[in-house]
């Protein structure tokens, strides 16, 4: 492909079932030097079994951009090349070998450059993928420029997500290039990045709110202990992240708690 342009690689899952899934597909891109997650319509939330999925690769889980509909990511976002996947062949489909849609592509990315001034030729790639137990359904791929399958020698074509992810973008970087990963040996030491630790100061108070705390006392209260033990042991980065997703999730809980209780105290006074 045209080595002058700046492929801006998107990998969108559709539909998601399971968020270790979406951890995964995180550390895939990582992997291959993928851009931008987008979940569109995920059915499930993105908790610590995500953050464990993604490992070293956290980036694009933690930056991910959600849509509620295919109609809201398509409008919201820039025009592109999109690239749905399937493993299903038939019902109005013609799911071709991705090596193939990758020579067509050689030969038509220029229609898809954006030649604003800022952005001077870039192109958005959009890979596609739908939930896990059944796929991208036909109204899902009508707008995609080219359904396509990956390669499998045995009597199962069906990849799980993740791996259809880290497959799918090896051969586009098969076909786009980029900058090969040196192992430590064959580089020069790197300068660790320099990446500002973010307390959850919000989440953690909503969670002490939800556990029934009184935190209006301005001189000390649950919340500024906590805040100040927190930012003594100076946690990582990481260690924050992993930190907000709990609080959050407990949240979640303990707000379904109140709303099933409130349920049952009015079943109960009826």
């Amino acid at each position: 492909m045209n080595n002058n342009i700046n492929y801006q690689i998107n990998v969108v899952l559709v539909r998601s079932l399971y968020d270790r899934n979406i951890g995964s597909s995180s550390r895939a891109m990582a992997n291959m030097g993928a851009h931008r997650l987008i979940l569109v319509n995920p059915q499930c939330e993105i908790t610590y079994e995500a953050q464990l999925a993604a490992a070293t690769g956290q980036e694009a889980l933690q930056k991910r951009t959600t849509y509620t509909s295919m109609n809201q990511f398509l409008s919201s976002e820039p025009e592109g090349i999109r690239i749905a996947f399937s493993a299903r062949d038939g019902r109005g489909r013609l799911s071709r070998d991705f090596n193939e849609a990758m020579q067509w592509l050689k030969s038509h990315s220029h229609f898809f450059i954006n030649e604003q001034p800022s952005i001077q030729k870039e192109t958005f790639i959009y890979l596609i993928f739908g939930a896990e137990d059944a796929g991208l359904n036909s109204e899902e791929i009508k707008d995609a420029h080219y359904c396509c399958c990956l390669p499998t020698f045995g009597n199962n074509s069906s990849l799980n997500l993740s791996q259809a992810v880290l497959l799918a973008l090896f051969i586009l970087r098969q076909h786009i290039g980029g900058q090969r990963t040196l192992l430590d040996g064959q580089q020069k030491p790197r300068e660790s990045e320099s990446l500002p630790n973010i307390l959850p100061d919000e989440s953690l108070k909503l969670w002490l709110e939800a556990l029934g705390l009184d935190l209006s006392s301005k001189k000390i209260n649950a919340h500024s202990v906590l805040k100040r033990m927190l930012l003594q042991n100076t946690p990582t980065v990481k260690e924050y992240q992993m930190l907000e997703t709990m609080v959050q999730q407990t949240v979640r809980k303990l707000n379904r708690l109140k709303e099933l209780e409130k349920k049952m105290k009015s079943t109960e006074s009826i």
